[in-house]
């Protein structure tokens, strides 16, 4: 992904680095589904393996798999960090016309009173309201990562961040404990493999 944003584009520059953003992040999703798909296999190939030759054939295909996985996770989290200062620069620069046509919004879902209230940011109308391909989503309280790339790579760059930088774990745990009434006790740091493991480690 060879995207950037200097400031100088056009609308129409960031429309189109919009729709590569989203045919990227398509590509990384269909990318970790065959992997998914590929581990199942050679698990089973090592699991049932007739000789020791098998077995590491299928343990050599399942380490390329993990370094696959790992450069496809890592793809995934660079789109969604890039999605925002994109966002921010559609919105000074695109119409909401412009960028609803790019995210693939149903016609019926651009004026709502949804939209109306929260839809002034376009990470918002992705992010929050969820409208990329909002036609072949609509009524659905689960969509698929693959009907919203853009969306499923911002929540995965969310999530990384959460656990990885410490000042964010700070900031989540002090908001939470406000909105909770002290439930969470006082903040203590945590090292970084508790905050990745979700527990002590």
């Amino acid at each position: 992904m060879n995207l950037e944003i200097t400031g100088t584009e056009t609308a129409g520059q960031l429309i189109k680095q919009l729709v590569a953003l989203r045919h990227f992040a398509r590509r990384v999703i269909r990318g970790l589904d065959a992997n998914h798909r590929h581990r199942t296999h050679f698990e089973r190939c090592r699991d049932n393996a007739a000789d020791g030759a098998m077995k590491a054939s299928a343990m050599a295909e399942l380490a390329e798999i993990d370094e696959r996985e790992l450069m496809l996770r890592s793809a995934e989290v660079e789109i969604g960090l890039y999605l925002l200062p994109l966002c921010d620069a559609l919105d000074r620069k695109a119409t909401r016309a412009q960028i609803f046509d790019a995210i693939n919004t149903n016609p019926a879902d651009r004026d709502t009173d949804l939209v109306r209230k929260y839809g002034e940011k376009s990470h918002r109308l992705i992010c929050v309201l969820a409208l990329e391909n909002s036609a072949s989503t609509r009524k659905d309280e689960w969509t698929e990562p693959l009907s919203q790339p853009l969306k499923w790579c911002h929540t995965m760059a969310f999530m990384r961040e959460m656990t990885t930088n410490a000042k964010f774990d700070r900031a989540i745990h002090d908001e939470a404990n406000e909105f909770f009434g002290g439930a969470f006790g006082e903040y203590r740091e945590r090292p970084l493999m508790e905050r990745l493991a979700g527990k002590a480690v």
